[in-house]
């Protein structure tokens, strides 16, 4: 092999080399572009896509509260609480749940407002068992809570119990007769009591009576004058 003929296969293989190189080197900036060009793409779409909104930010608390079911007890205090609320013309959704203690947790919702009122559950065993003065126990509370929240009331303080007829006729009774039983007594006390001038004529005449009894018994035997 000539040394013409060596460098021209070394030529030729440098050229092929070279040609494939820049050929990877355009292939890579093609993809670099097609890349950077889907990116692009992308952001814009996700620019234009409306973001995802939360339903709840716009509404209150009380216009999140949905119906559930409800057991039978809470069923029983949502009965008991409505028609409280209706008579008082108060226009609010109740919804009636348990907290973890078991006790009643009334929820009346008008329009963003939300008023709670929690309810003992022994309050509600007792009514439910049948005891009337629990039951109107239970709707004076709600109606004196509602009246106070929704109308503005405020609650009158409680009176005090009125004295019974009987009691106040015996207390009299009893008091007019301990003066009069004391006034009885005394006199009784100092009649039974002498005085001390009547001890001491007492004192004298039992002295008087000793010495004439003494005198008595001496003059028999004193004798005659003769």
């Amino acid at each position: 092999m000539t040394l013409s003929k060596f460098l021209t296969y070394w030529s030729l293989l440098f050229a092929i080399l070279t040609i494939w190189g820049f050929s990877i080197l355009v292939a890579l900036l093609t993809a670099k572009d097609e890349l950077l060009e889907a990116s692009r793409r992308r952001r814009a779409a996700a620019r234009a896509r409306p973001a995802v909104l939360d339903p709840l930010a716009t509404r209150s608390v009380a216009e999140t509260l949905t119906p559930r079911p409800m057991t039978e007890p809470e069923q029983w205090v949502l009965e008991q609480v409505t028609p409280v609320a209706e008579r008082l013309g108060i226009r609010a959704r109740t919804i009636v749940i348990r907290d973890a203690h078991g006790h009643f947790v009334v929820h009346l919702a008008q329009d963003k407002r939300l008023v709670t009122y929690r309810l003992d559950k022994a309050w509600v065993t007792d009514a439910r068992a049948g005891k009337a003065e629990q039951l109107d126990r239970i709707r004076q509370a709600v109606e004196r809570y509602l009246r106070g929240e929704f109308l503005g009331e405020t609650p009158a303080p409680a009176a005090a119990p009125a004295a019974q007829p009987g009691a106040a006729a015996a207390a009299a009774a009893s008091g007019a007769a301990q003066p009069a039983g004391g006034a009885s007594s005394a006199p009784g006390a100092a009649a039974g009591a002498p005085s001390r001038e009547e001890r001491i004529a007492a004192a004298k005449a039992k002295a008087e009576a000793i010495k004439a009894q003494r005198a008595s018994q001496e003059g028999p035997d004193k004798p005659s004058g003769g």
